[in-house]
C-alpha cells in the first residue's frame, strides 16, 4: 500500500449560508444577505443557565459575550456540568435514556431539544518533547488503549514513523478521565471501525487500562508534568497546553483503483471542517437531531455541500478531512414560561454563534447540518420585514 501525506494547499473553506432572501437594488451576494438575515435576532431579558461539559468551560461564555454585545440584558451563566439546569451542553451524542434523563430531572415542566451545537476533532496527545507528528495507526491507537502497547519502539509504531528515533524513550503512560468522555467515544468508534481485530471493546466512553483520573483538569495537570504520558484529547485542548499531536492516516481508493494510505495532519483547521461531515445525523420520533462521532474523513453525502462551503480541490486531490470528530450537542428545555434557553440555543446554531464557537476552538458545523438544526429550535430570519423559515 503507498502512502501519502495530506496538506491543505489547494483547499479553501469559506462559511457559506444557504438561506436566500428577497434580493435588493443593487444586488447582494446570497452569503451577505443570508449574514444579515441571520443578524436580525429578538433580544430577550433575563439570564440563562447553561450546564457545560469540563472540557468545553467555556465555550457557552464565549457565544454568550458575542451574544450580550447585541442584546445586553441576555445574560448566559456557565454551570459545573453536575448542576441542574434548564439548558446543557454535552461532549458527545446523547442517547435517548439522556435525553429521558434531562426532560424529568432539569425539564419538567417542558419539552426537551436536543440539536448539535458544533464538532471538534480528536487525537492522541502525548507529552514527548521532541517527537510531534507521530502517525498512530489505528492498531497502534489499539494497542495503546488496551494497554498492551507500552513501548515506544514498538513495532506497530516504528514501522509508522520510519524518519522517527523511538529508542530509549520513557515508557508510554496510557491515561484517562473517570467519567465518560466524547473523545474517547469517538476515538474508539474510530478504533472500532479500522482495527476491529484490535479494539474489541466497541465504542465506549471511558478506558479501563492505565491511570484514571477524576477530572479532565487533572488529566491536564498529570500529561504535562509526566514524560511519556498520553491521552485522547480533543486537539484544541492539546494544542492550548503545548502537547505533541499524533497524525493519523486514512485508507482510501486512488483513480487507479488501488489502496492508498494517506496521512493526515493534525495542524489545520480546514481538515477538521470537511472531517466534521463524514458524520451519521438521525432525527427521533420528537425531532431531536443527533450527530454520531464523524468517522474516516470522508463526508457522507448530503452532510457537507462543496459548493456551499465553496472549497476549491487542488488538481487531483480528493475530498478528505480530520478522520476523528466528535460533536457536542445541546439539550434545552422547550418551556413556554421560560423562553430564554430556546432564545440563546437559537443564537448558537446562528452564523454569529457558531464564529464565536470557532474563535474558541472548536469546528463549527457543516452547513447542511446547521440548516437542520432551525426545525426543532424553531428558528426564523427577518426576510423583508416579516418572518420566514429558512429555506433548507
Amino acid at each position: 500500500m503507498s502512502r501519502m501525506s495530506m496538506r491543505t494547499r489547494g483547499i479553501v473553506l469559506v462559511p457559506f449560508a444557504v438561506m436566500i432572501i428577497a434580493a435588493c437594488t443593487p444586488p447582494m451576494p446570497p452569503d451577505v444577505l443570508a449574514a444579515r438575515a441571520e443578524s436580525q435576532i429578538e433580544c430577550a431579558s433575563g439570564t440563562v443557565d447553561v450546564a457545560v461539559a469540563e472540557t468545553f468551560a467555556g465555550a457557552m461564555t464565549a457565544v454568550g459575550n458575542a451574544l450580550t454585545s447585541i442584546c445586553p440584558e441576555q445574560i448566559l451563566a456557565e454551570l459545573p456540568p453536575a448542576d441542574s439546569a434548564a439548558m446543557a451542553l454535552v461532549d458527545r451524542t446523547p442517547t435517548a435514556a439522556d435525553i429521558t434523563s434531562f426532560g424529568s430531572t432539569n425539564c419538567p415542566a417542558g419539552v426537551p431539544i436536543v440539536v448539535p451545537a458544533f464538532a471538534y476533532p480528536v487525537s492522541m496527545a502525548y507529552n514527548v518533547p521532541g517527537l510531534e507528528g507521530l502517525v498512530m495507526t489505528p492498531e497502534a491507537v489499539a494497542g495503546i488503549l488496551a494497554g498492551t502497547l507500552t513501548t515506544w519502539d514498538a513495532p506497530l509504531l516504528a514501522e509508522a514513523n520510519p524518519d522517527f528515533d523511538l529508542s530509549g524513550l520513557p515508557p508510554i503512560t496510557l491515561m484517562s478521565v473517570e467519567t465518560t468522555q466524547g473523545a474517547v467515544e469517538a476515538m474508539t468508534t474510530w478504533t472500532s471501525q479500522y482495527a476491529p481485530d484490535a479494539w474489541t471493546a466497541g465504542t465506549v466512553g471511558t478506558l479501563e487500562a492505565g491511570t484514571r483520573l477524576p477530572t479532565v483538569t487533572d488529566l491536564i495537570g498529570e500529561l504535562t508534568v509526566t514524560e511519556g504520558a498520553i491521552a485522547v484529547l480533543p486537539i484544541f485542548q492539546a494544542m492550548n497546553n503545548v502537547l505533541a499531536i499524533a497524525n493519523l492516516p486514512i485508507t482510501v481508493t486512488g483513480n487507479d483503483g488501488k489502496a492508498v494510505e494517506v496521512i493526515v495532519t493534525a495542524d489545520d483547521v480546514q481538515l477538521y471542517k470537511v472531517g466534521s461531515g463524514a458524520t451519521n445525523v438521525t432525527t427521533d420520533e420528537r425531532g431531536n437531531i443527533l450527530a454520531s462521532p464523524a468517522i474516516g474523513g470522508v463526508p457522507v453525502e448530503g452532510n457537507f455541500d462543496i459548493a456551499s462551503s465553496k472549497i476549491v480541490l487542488g488538481e487531483n486531490q480528493a475530498l478528505i478531512g480530520w478522520p476523528v470528530v466528535g460533536y457536542a450537542h445541546l439539550l434545552i428545555c422547550d418551556d413556554a414560561a421560560d423562553p430564554l434557553p430556546v432564545s440563546f440555543a437559537q443564537y448558537v446554531v446562528r452564523l454569529a454563534g457558531q464564529g464565536s464557537l470557532e474563535t474558541f476552538g472548536v469546528t463549527p458545523m457543516p452547513e447542511p447540518i446547521r440548516v437542520r438544526t432551525f426545525i426543532p429550535l424553531k428558528v426564523t430570519v427577518q426576510v423583508d420585514g416579516e418572518s420566514a423559515a429558512p429555506s433548507n
